[in-house]
């Protein structure tokens, strides 16, 4: 089996502020995210830097606050607001004395305390300094998300700091209060166990219901997520002794699964289509850690029927969490049985031995992560939009090879937690322009408007700008983090003497409506209160 023994989210962090274009590649080109001379170079004193000066926030506000109405804010949110600042400026905030970063790690931490101001006298919890950011709407906390009191929203906080610091990306302020609030717990109750689900369901409304309940945009009332009131979190169930050993129990036996609401729209999506169907064939191109697989297995082996899905992940390791996730599930045997793992390439997946190709493919494919940064603090410290540039090319791999897996009519749902359009709608458009090309036709297809009622969502685009960063070109010893090259064009980068950028990180032809990008769809954290999450539904028709 063909495999590859690099990881390559982890490759593409690792150096973080250092150009490497060279391996941003489309089709044709190797995908290999960074090549030997890189990591041979690479100073873990730069990473250190880029994880302990605050870059990567900063770099994250210029470069999302340089994007286009549509990527992370619309119309409403750029009212008022000035044009966005490329200028990434000084690592001091309001918050942080100009010497700060002389200080000793014991006198920052000092520091940080004295700048967290007294509980307000309507007992929210935020300070004045976050007041001062902008994370506040009116004279209440942003909804539908609310601050607990022991988690105050202040501006000590780094992606606050951040957003402060940079006076020009104020139409930012509900992405970033969203971003800077814990996400909220969240599961959706298993369709095989319906009377256990029921006996669940009841518990929760009698004796739970001021923690969590039903979404309201959910007719089926099987997903749930924790009140507004109550900031329910993972990291703060354990407050709730019985409702934890309630939902553990339940997440055991099979009653429930802990997934996010990103994370369940792919396989949701597939089957209001109806691509997947009882006795579908399904392929799980990158599977781990395994709950669109199960989600799918529920659909396609309900009632006995012989369906199947196919689990596949490339590093061993992550198919070995895979294979232990589905064991764990609490599904029955008769269920479970119906899953086959593999360990190839997602981007070299070998045709079926049958000739027959897939009714459905999920394609959610290794990506920047940033719209995962509620639930993972690791990921903003060491972000650039290198990160994105670099997994570009194997994203585009993986799609195009499973746009060629398909079976007629069929349909794959291509999906990030990223909004990076790097990482989405330029994947995308690059696959279906190069397969159109040769022959084959797709469509994408329009959301579902029977799923999910109330959930907003927003539509893709057709326009944005890339980023480039060097952090070669920055005094590590100042507070300066430089600043972005924004290239609308692939022009403008060659201009800037940036060689090697591939062309398909650009909208081909922002004007072209065929490829009808606004289908896809981004889902905004501070929309539904959720992570950050971009899919397509793509139909072969020839």
């Amino acid at each position: 089996m063909p495999k590859r023994q690099r990881n390559p989210l982890s490759d593409a962090r690792k150096g973080a502020g250092i150009p490497s274009f060279s391996s941003v590649a489309g089709i044709d080109g190797d995908y290999r995210i960074i090549d030997k001379t890189l990591h041979a170079n690479q100073s873990k004193s730069d990473d250190l830097w880029h994880r302990k000066s605050g870059a990567g926030y900063n770099l994250f506000i210029s470069y999302y606050g340089s994007q286009p109405c549509g990527v992370v804010a619309h119309d409403a949110d750029f009212e008022g607001s000035g044009d966005a600042s490329l200028s990434l400026g000084s690592s001091t905030t309001k918050n942080e004395a100009p010497h700060a970063r002389g200080l000793s790690r014991a006198s920052k931490k000092r520091q940080k305390k004295k700048a967290k101001s007294s509980t307000n006298k309507d007992g929210s919890g935020v300070n004045s300094l976050a007041k001062e950011s902008g994370c506040i709407n009116g004279n209440k906390i942003f909804e539908p998300s609310k601050v607990p009191a022991n988690d105050a929203l202040h501006a000590s906080h780094p992606l606050v700091k951040a957003f402060v610091s940079n006076s020009k990306c104020s139409h930012l302020n509900s992405f970033v209060c969203s971003l800077s609030s814990p996400l909220p717990l969240t599961f959706r109750l298993r369709s095989y166990r319906p009377a256990s689900s029921k006996e669940l369901e009841s518990i929760i409304s009698e004796e739970y219901a001021q923690y969590i309940s039903p979404l309201s945009f959910d007719p089926s009332r099987t997903i749930y997520q924790s009140t507004p009131s109550s900031c329910l979190t993972k990291s703060n169930l354990g407050d709730i002794p019985k409702l934890k050993e309630l939902i553990v129990t339940a997440s055991q036996d099979g009653t429930l699964a802990r997934q996010e609401i990103g994370s369940m729209l792919p396989v949701l999506a597939l089957h209001s289509v109806r691509a997947i169907t009882k006795g579908s064939k399904v392929l799980d191109l990158c599977a781990s850690p395994g709950s669109k697989t199960l989600q799918a297995l529920e659909i396609v082996a309900h009632d006995g029927k012989k369906g199947r899905v196919i689990a596949n992940d490339v590093h061993s390791g992550r198919l070995d969490s895979l294979r232990e996730a589905v064991a764990r599930s609490g599904l029955p045997e008769s269920l479970t049985s119906r899953v086959t793992f593999t360990n190839y390439d997602a981007s070299a997946f070998p045709p079926p031995k049958s000739g027959k190709m897939f009714d459905a493919i999920i394609c959610d494919v290794p990506c920047s992560g940033d719209g995962t940064i509620r639930k993972d603090r690791h990921v903003l410290p060491m972000w650039s939009p290198r990160i994105g540039n670099e997994l570009h090319g194997l994203q585009l791999k993986i799609l195009t090879r499973a746009l060629e897996l398909v079976k007629m009519e069929g349909v794959i749902c291509y999906s990030t937690c990223s909004l990076n359009p790097v990482e989405n709608e330029a994947v995308v458009a690059a696959a279906l322009g190069a397969l159109t090309k040769g022959g084959m036709k797709f469509e994408i297809v329009e959301w579902p408007k029977n799923l999910l009622p109330g959930l907003v969502t927003r539509e893709g685009i057709n326009d944005w700008k890339v980023a480039f960063y060097d952090s070669n070109k920055v005094d590590h010893d100042s507070d300066d983090f430089g600043s972005l090259t924004i290239c609308r064009h692939a022009k403008d980068a060659e201009e800037a003497g940036i060689k090697d950028a591939a062309a398909t990180l650009w909208p081909s032809n922002p004007d072209d409506k065929k490829l009808e990008l606004r289908r896809c769809i981004r889902l905004l954290p501070q929309d539904n209160n959720t992570g950050g999450f971009f899919l397509a539904l793509i139909k072969r028709i020839q």
